[in-house]
């Protein structure tokens, strides 16, 4: 097996559907196979930033990127486009599949938040696939489970926010107040992180908000 012992910075962002396990659970699967499918394709095709996909999970989406960091303003408009296509979509099937839509969707079940970490990686080629190694790789997994009480948002961890200036935040990320947290994880120890809670009827696009 070859071997690479290259250490990178990276930039993550992960987007993954909330609500997902109890959609599959529940909804008929002739539906939910191809809705997903069709899902995870367009937040795919959303990838303004030019990223590297790590890997596909059923719901989420592994994106990852190396050399320089991207701006604050494309990581912003990155989110909002990942926002708009998953709920583009969700549209898409209530006017064309209305009854399905009904049965599986409208109730508000399914959702989205969104990681963004900055860290190092180290990769292996294993049998012509190459895999992502390092302790922020698995931080990144990590806090796809936390303790957040709001379904849809955009958590920032502290590694990422100490790359950039914080008040740019503010400034790009004005659809909530920020929020801050902390996960403890074995063997990791505390992730500090900010995260701003994602209200769709109140976001038509990004734009900076005045100073």
């Amino acid at each position: 097996m070859e071997k690479n012992d290259d250490i990178l910075p990276a930039f993550f962002c992960v987007p993954d559907i909330t609500g997902f396990t109890k959609f599959i659970a529940t909804a008929d699967i002739s539906f939910s196979k191809d809705f997903i499918a069709g899902l995870l394709r367009r937040l795919i095709n959303a990838n303004m930033l030019r990223m590297n996909i790590g890997e596909i999970e059923g719901d989420a989406i592994f994106f990852y990127r190396t050399g320089r960091l991207p701006a604050i303003k494309q990581v912003a408009k990155q989110c909002q486009s990942l926002f708009e296509t998953f709920y583009n979509y969700i549209d898409v099937v209530q006017k064309e599949d209305p009854e399905n839509y009904e049965k599986h969707l409208a109730n508000g079940g399914l959702g989205l938040k969104i990681i963004i970490h900055f860290g190092h990686i180290s990769s292996a080629n294993i049998k012509g696939r190459t895999k992502l190694i390092g302790e922020d790789v698995i931080i990144t997994h990590k806090l796809l489970k936390n303790g957040i009480e709001e379904y849809e948002y955009i958590l920032l961890t502290e590694s990422y926010l100490n790359k950039i200036k914080k008040k740019d935040v503010s400034f790009w990320f004005h659809w909530d107040e920020l929020k801050q947290g902390t996960e403890e994880y074995d063997h990791l120890g505390q992730v500090h992180y900010y995260y701003i809670p994602y209200q769709r009827q109140f976001i038509e696009a990004v734009q900076p908000v005045k100073p």
